[in-house]
């Protein structure tokens, strides 16, 4: 009883060579399928193939097109201005920021704070001086002397005044500095605004024609679906499907010439040895118990599935159903067993 044949291989390099050609011609179809002739109220666009290599072309309606041809005109005429200004801008761009036209940023305040208190002072000593004069000769004219407490009294207030007016003095002097300090910060800064207006002025005025003068495609189409499923014949899938299929079916048999074989192998068993020696088996599998306690396993010995015991575990079970071939491999005695 033989063990059936396995299945070929498949022709898997074939089949992957074949899955190429039917990619090939799935992209081919589907780059043609995605690339129509589309035709709009603004024109036309049509795709010619050279092989594989598309080229669409885009005509306008004669409408679009004159209006495309001015634009067109309008920009460059554009650009050609701000050509020419740039071209002038480069003296300006040139030369070094010069600020010394601007007035000077002001510096200390002390000489016009000074200026306001000593005018103000001026007057104010002149006038407390005056009364701190007749003041004294009055009160001295009315016998009161000097050293008196109401002498003291009199002339601490004239002071009191001198420093009341010192203080307004002191006040009216650091406002009026700091309106000066202003004035002269607010006099350059409106100085350098103004340079650099000069200078800013004809940088706007180009970017303002440079930014109007970039030519865009005025052509629009109506949008189409395209179809981006197609997909090439599973040919390689295919054949893997194949293979799978055709090695299950040789399992199947396998199983089946197995069962069959384990059968004769137990109405035989009364006269057979068999090599069983664990040295000679592969892909090793326990399915079960001997009558005889030993485990039952199935294997691949000699390039068929079988099902027996372990010659190694047997000799110390049944040594006497064990015995040494002549190529140094036990086998066993499955009527012993």
């Amino acid at each position: 009883m033989c063990s059936p044949s396995p299945p070929p291989t498949p022709n898997y390099e074939a089949a992957a060579q074949a899955q190429g050609a039917a990619n090939i011609e799935a992209a081919r179809l589907q780059a043609r399928t995605n690339n129509p002739n589309l035709v709009g109220p603004t024109g036309t666009q049509t795709v010619t193939w050279d092989g594989d290599t598309p080229t669409v072309t885009q005509t306008l309606s004669p409408q679009e097109q004159a209006l495309y041809d001015a634009n067109s005109q309008t920009r460059l005429l554009l650009s050609q201005l701000g050509g020419k200004g740039a071209t002038s801008l480069g003296d300006v761009i040139g030369k070094n920021l010069d600020l010394s036209g601007a007035p000077q940023a002001p510096g200390s305040a002390d000489a016009v704070r000074n200026s306001v208190i000593n005018a103000m002072m001026s007057r104010s000593n002149k006038d407390l001086g005056d009364q701190e004069q007749n003041t004294r000769a009055n009160l001295i004219a009315a016998g009161i002397p000097v050293t008196s407490e109401a002498f003291g009294k009199e002339m601490d207030r004239i002071d009191r005044a001198r420093n009341d007016a010192r203080s307004a003095a002191e006040l009216a002097g650091g406002a009026e500095a700091q309106r000066q300090f202003g004035m002269g910060t607010d006099a350059r800064k409106n100085a350098i605004a103004e340079i650099l207006a000069q200078r800013q002025t004809p940088l706007n005025e180009i970017t303002a024609l440079m930014s109007g003068s970039q030519v865009s495609n005025p052509f629009s189409m109506p949008g189409y679906a395209q179809n981006t499923n197609v997909a090439a014949a599973p040919v390689f899938a295919g054949a893997q499907a194949q293979g799978a299929a055709d090695q299950a079916a040789y399992n199947q048999q396998s199983a089946n010439s197995n069962a069959l074989m384990g059968g004769l192998f137990k109405l035989g068993s009364t006269a057979m040895m068999m090599p069983s020696d664990i040295r000679l088996k592969s892909n090793i599998v326990r399915i079960g118990t001997h009558s005889s306690g030993l485990p039952w396993y199935e294997y691949d010995i000699f390039g068929e599935r079988q099902q027996g015991v372990m010659a190694q575990e047997a000799i110390h079970v049944r040594p006497d159903a064990v015995r040494m071939m002549d190529n140094g491999y036990y086998a066993v005695d499955y009527g012993r067993l």
